[in-house]
């Protein structure tokens, strides 16, 4: 009697996992079917074409669908145009004085040299340049860096006097 009742458990465990598998496929179909609906819609033009079942589209439909295509055209051209200048090499050591100055400092002289009002993409970009930029430099002695840390502060190389 236990060996019955053992494998009615099997038997339900292995249904039930069935169950969820078939649950998992017809989701995806419906997934699928919705991308290649998306993707007639882009290829065909949006004046009541059939789709793939045969079924005219709903022009409230076709309009959403190509105002959402080109919104995402327009971002993704709007923020792959930096307005960022380039900041070559002698660009920050030019922002540099006598004076030690932190690493927000120079970012705020370079901003203000390049004369421009960054967005944030533009201010992430324009970070990572001046650490890079700041690192290098002093790694290769072009530029005296004391301290550790946010604490760290930057100056030029004072020329040694014999």
């Amino acid at each position: 009697m236990a060996t019955t009742v053992s494998a009615a458990q099997a038997v339900q465990l292995e249904l039930q996992h069935a169950r969820q598998g078939m649950m998992y496929y017809s989701k995806l179909v419906e997934d699928l079917e919705g991308v290649l609906e998306t993707l007639s819609a882009i290829e065909a033009p949006a004046t009541g074409t059939p789709t793939r079942r045969g079924r005219p589209q709903s022009n409230r439909k076709a309009e959403t669908r190509a105002a959402k295509a080109a919104s995402q055209k327009t971002t993704a051209k709007s923020e792959s145009k930096s307005k960022l200048p380039s900041t070559g090499k002698d660009f920050w050591p030019s922002l540099l004085s006598d004076t030690p100055q932190s690493a927000s400092e120079i970012y705020k002289a370079a901003v203000a040299a390049l004369g421009i009002r960054p967005s944030t993409d533009d201010k992430k970009k324009l970070n990572q340049r001046l650490s890079n930029a700041l690192s290098v430099l002093s790694k290769g002695g072009e530029i005296t860096a004391e301290g550790r840390g946010r604490d760290r502060r930057y100056s030029r190389k004072t020329p040694v006097t014999s």
